[in-house]
C-alpha cells in the first residue's frame, strides 16, 4: 500500500511542475554556457585547451605575424620618412598598375607600343599605332600628361601615411622587440638592440625567409613564413617577445584572454554536460507521467493532441528551421558585433527564441508520448484518418458510398461510350459510332430518369421530416413512391416517426390518466373534507370550557383549510398542465391588475414588514385572461410574503419588450437558495426545505402553466439570495381591439 502511494505521488501535478521548472532551468544554464562560449570563440578557437602557454596558440601566432608584417613594411620596405617622401620607396610597376586600375585603363596595342617616361609626365612611342586607334592614343597621352604627375604625388602621400600608421602601430607594443640590419651589419631600424633581443628566451631570426624560431614549444606557423619584401632584400630581422609579458599591449590582452578561456572551457563543458543530462532526465520523467494523474490511470489528452501528427511535426519542423536560421544569424552578429549594447539585445532575442523553441519541442515530445500511451498515435495521423474515411465511404450500403460508386460508374460509362464513338470511325466502323451515339443518349437519359426519381424521393422524405418537426405525426410516408436508392433511408425515417408518435401517444395517455386520477382523488377527498370543516365550524361555536380542547379545534380548523387549499391547488395544477382550462383573453391593464393584487394582500404584506416599489413608466396592456392573471399575481405575491426577508423591499417592474408585457418581481430570500432554480417550478418543490412555512409547493408550477396557456412565459433567476420572477405575456394589439368592437356592434 505504501509502495503504491509512493508511486502515485510521482504523478502529482506538483512534481510535474517541478520537472518542467528543472527542464527550463537546465535549458537556461545551457544557453548561458553557449553565450559565454560564443564570446570566447570571437577571439579563441577551441584548440586553445590543448595549448600549454599563450605562445603556443594560433591566435598568438596570427597577432605576432601581423606585428611582424608591419615591422618589415616600416623598417625594410619604407626604412624612413625621408626616403618615402623622396619617392625612393615607389615601385614603378606597382605605381603604373595602380594608376591604370584607378582610371580604368586596359592593356592593349597602345600600352604595348608605348612607355611612360621616368618623370611620369609623358609617353615614349616604340612602335606603330594603327590609324583607327590614333584618337585613343591621344586620349591616353592626354591622361598620362595631365593626371599621372598628380597621381604620383598622391601615391607617395599614401605611402607616407601608411609608413606613419605602421610606426604608430609598432609604438603601441611593449612586448614586441625587433632589430633590423643590412647585409653589412649596419642598423636599419628597430625598437631594441641585438643584445636585448638575445637575452629573451622567445626569439625569431629571419633572413631572406626562415632562419630560426624559438617563439613557442610547438611551432607550426613561422616555418613557412613568407614576405616578398624580406625575400627581395638582404636584410636580417631579429624579433623577440617578452616572457613574462608586460601589461599595455595586444599580447598582454591575449595572455589574459588565454587564461580566461583556458579555465572557462572545461567548466562550460562540464556545466553543459550536467545540464544536458538534467534536461534528458526531466524529459524522461515527464514522458513517463504525462497525461496521467495516477499509476495505470486513464490517459488524458490535451488540446494540442487533436492536431494531426504530420501537421504537428511539420509546424514544429517549420518553426525549428526558422528558429535555427534566426539563431545562426544572431550568433554571427554577436560574434562580429563591436557594440556591446546590441550584443545584449541580440543575446536577449536569442534567449527568448531558444526558450520558445525548447517549450515547443517539449510540448511536441509530450504530445507524442501521450498518444503512444493512449495507443492513438497512428490513428491520429492524416494518412490513417484518410484511409479510415475512404474505407467508411465504401463499406456497406451507406448513402455516401453508393453516391460515390454511382458517380464513378456514370463517369466511366460515359468515357467508354464516348471513347467507342470517337475511335470507331478511325478504325472504319462508322455504324458502331452511330450505335455508340444512340447508346450515349439512352444511357444519359436513363441516368437522368434515375436522378430525377431520386430527387423526388428525397423531396418526399424531407416533407415527411418537416411534418414531424411541426408535430404532425399522422403524416404517413408512402414507401411505394420512394426510389430504391433512398428506400433504406425512408424506412428509417418512417420508423423514427412511428416511434415518436407512439411516445407522444403514451405521454398524452399518461398525462390524461394522471389528471383524471388527481381529479378523482381530489373530488373523493373534498366531500368528507367539507363535512369535517362544517363540524369544526360547529365545534368552534360551542361553549367549551376546556382550553386544550379549544386549542385542538383551532389546529384542526387551520389544517383542514390548508388541506382544502392543497386539494384545490392540485385540481388547478392538473387542469393547467393538461390544458383543460379555458382561456378568455381580453384587454388587461397590467399595472392596475398588479396594484389590485397588492391591495388584496396588503394585510399579510404589512404583517411581514414588506414594502412594494412598483415601477411602470408607460401603460402596458396585455392580451390575457383576467382570472388566470389574477391567480398568477396572487401566487407570486404569496410566494414573496412567505419567503422574502422580513422588513425588506419588493421591487416590481412592468415594461414592454419584443411584443410582450413583462413583469419582473425581485426580492431577497430569507433563507439561502441552495438548489437549482429550475427545480422551483416543479410540483411540490418549496423554497423552504424544512417546510416550516405554509404552502403546497404548487404555486410556481401553476403560475408557469397559466402563463404558457396564455401564450406567455414564466422564468426564475437566482443570484445568491436575490430571487427574481419574470412573467411575459403578449401585448394587446390595437387592431385586435378594433375587430372586437366591430364584432360587438
Amino acid at each position: 500500500m505504501a509502495t503504491k502511494s509512493k508511486k502515485s505521488k510521482l504523478y502529482r501535478l506538483r512534481y510535474k511542475g517541478v520537472a518542467v521548472v528543472l527542464f527550463f532551468t537546465f535549458a537556461v544554464s545551457i544557453f548561458f554556457c553557449g553565450i559565454v562560449g560564443v564570446n570566447i570563440s570571437r577571439n579563441w578557437s577551441w584548440n586553445v585547451i590543448n595549448a600549454d602557454t599563450v605562445y603556443d596558440t594560433e591566435e598568438f601566432r596570427e597577432a605576432f605575424s601581423r606585428t611582424l608584417d608591419r615591422a618589415v613594411q616600416a623598417d625594410i620596405y619604407y626604412q624612413n620618412e625621408d626616403r618615402v617622401s623622396k619617392g625612393a620607396a615607389v615601385d614603378r610597376n606597382d605605381l603604373l598598375n595602380s594608376f591604370k586600375r584607378y582610371y580604368g585603363i586596359i592593356d592593349g596595342i597602345i600600352t604595348a607600343n608605348t612607355e611612360i617616361n621616368a618623370a611620369y609626365d609623358g609617353l615614349i612611342l616604340h612602335g606603330e599605332i594603327p590609324a583607327s586607334l590614333q584618337r585613343n592614343l591621344e586620349e591616353y597621352q592626354n591622361l598620362v600628361e595631365s593626371r599621372l604627375p598628380a597621381y604620383y604625388k598622391m601615391y607617395i602621400q599614401r605611402q607616407l601615411d601608411e609608413y606613419k600608421n605602421c610606426i604608430r602601430y609598432l609604438e603601441g607594443f611593449r612586448n614586441f622587440l625587433y632589430y633590423v640590419e643590412d647585409e653589412n651589419g649596419n642598423v636599419v631600424g628597430g625598437n631594441a638592440t641585438k643584445g636585448e633581443i638575445s637575452q629573451e628566451a622567445r626569439t625569431l631570426v629571419l633572413s631572406s625567409g626562415f632562419s630560426s624560431d624559438h617563439l613557442g614549444e610547438n611551432p607550426y606557423y613561422f616555418d613557412t613564413y613568407e614576405n616578398p619584401v624580406l625575400e627581395k632584400s638582404n636584410f636580417k630581422f631579429y624579433g623577440a617577445i617578452r616572457d613574462p609579458l608586460l601589461p599595455g599591449d595586444e599580447f598582454y590582452d591575449l595572455w589574459q584572454g588565454f587564461g580566461f578561456a583556458k579555465k572557462s572551457i572545461p567548466i562550460l563543458s562540464c556545466v553543459s554536460a550536467v545540464s544536458l543530462l538534467g534536461m534528458l532526465l526531466s524529459v524522461i520523467y515527464l514522458v513517463r507521467v504525462t497525461g496521467q494523474t495516477e499509476r495505470h490511470g486513464k490517459i488524458q489528452l490535451g488540446i494540442v493532441d487533436r492536431l494531426y501528427n504530420e501537421v504537428h511535426f511539420l509546424l514544429v519542423a517549420l518553426f525549428g528551421c526558422i528558429a535555427g536560421f534566426t539563431a545562426h544569424t544572431l550568433v554571427d552578429t554577436i560574434r562580429q558585433g563591436a557594440v556591446l549594447f546590441w550584443n545584449y539585445v541580440f543575446a536577449t532575442i536569442l534567449g527568448v527564441l531558444y526558450l520558445v523553441t525548447a517549450a515547443i519541442l517539449l510540448n511536441y515530445l509530450l504530445s507524442v508520448a501521450r498518444q503512444l500511451k493512449n495507443k492513438s498515435f497512428f490513428r491520429n495521423t492524416w494518412i490513417s484518418v484518410s484511409i479510415r474515411r475512404m474505407s467508411e465511404l465504401f463499406t456497406g450500403s451507406t448513402f455516401r458510398g453508393w453516391m460515390v460508386i454511382v458517380m464513378l460508374c456514370y463517369a466511366l460509362g460515359n468515357c467508354v461510350i464516348m471513347g467507342a464513338m470517337v475511335m470507331a470511325p478511325y478504325y472504319g466502323y462508322a455504324e458502331l459510332a452511330v450505335l455508340a451515339g444512340v447508346g450515349l443518349v439512352c444511357f444519359n437519359g436513363l441516368c437522368m430518369y434515375w436522378f430525377v426519381r431520386a430527387l423526388r424521393s428525397l423531396k418526399e422524405i424531407m416533407i415527411s421530416v418537416k411534418e414531424s418537426a411541426k408535430g404532425n405525426f399522422s403524416y404517413q410516408l408512402d414507401l411505394n413512391r420512394i426510389s430504391p436508392s433512398f428506400l433504406n433511408f425512408a424506412e428509417d425515417v418512417a420508423n423514427i416517426q412511428e416511434g415518436f408518435k407512439n411516445a407522444v401517444d403514451d405521454a398524452m395517455k399518461g398525462e390524461r390518466m394522471k389528471a383524471e386520477l388527481i381529479t378523482n382523488v381530489s373530488h373523493d377527498l373534498k366531500t368528507p373534507l367539507t363535512s369535517i370543516i362544517s363540524y369544526v365550524e360547529l365545534l368552534k361555536h360551542e361553549d367549551l370550557k376546556n382550553e386544550r380542547a379549544r386549542g385542538f379545534i383551532a389546529v384542526l380548523y387551520e389544517k383542514s383549510y390548508r388541506l382544502k387549499h392543497l386539494i384545490e391547488d392540485l385540481i388547478e395544477a392538473s387542469k393547467a398542465s393538461s390544458g383543460n382550462l379555458t382561456v378568455a383573453k381580453m384587454r388587461v391593464d397590467y399595472k392596475q391588475l398588479t396594484l389590485q393584487a397588492m391591495g388584496e394582500l396588503e394585510d399579510k404584506t404589512n404583517a411581514a414588514g414588506l414594502t412594494f416599489k412598483l415601477s411602470c413608466d408607460e401603460p402596458v396592456f396585455i392580451d390575457a385572461d383576467g382570472g388566470h392573471m389574477w391567480r398568477i399575481l396572487e401566487n407570486l405575491l404569496s410566494n414573496v410574503i412567505k419567503y422574502a426577508m422580513h422588513n425588506s423591499r419588493i421591487y416590481v417592474d412592468i415594461f414592454k419588450m419584443d411584443g410582450y408585457g413583462v413583469l419582473v418581481m425581485k426580492n431577497i430570500s430569507a433563507t439561502p437558495i441552495d438548489f437549482d432554480e429550475t427545480r422551483l417550478t416543479e410540483r411540490f418543490v418549496r423554497g423552504d426545505a424544512s417546510r416550516t412555512t405554509e404552502g403546497s409547493g404548487l404555486g410556481l408550477s401553476i403560475t408557469q402553466s397559466l402563463a404558457e396557456i396564455q401564450g406567455g412565459t414564466f422564468g426564475i433567476q437566482v443570484d445568491g439570495d436575490l430571487f427574481k420572477a419574470i412573467v411575459s405575456i403578449p401585448l394587446w394589439e390595437e387592431d385586435e381591439e378594433e375587430e372586437n368592437e366591430v364584432d360587438t356592434l
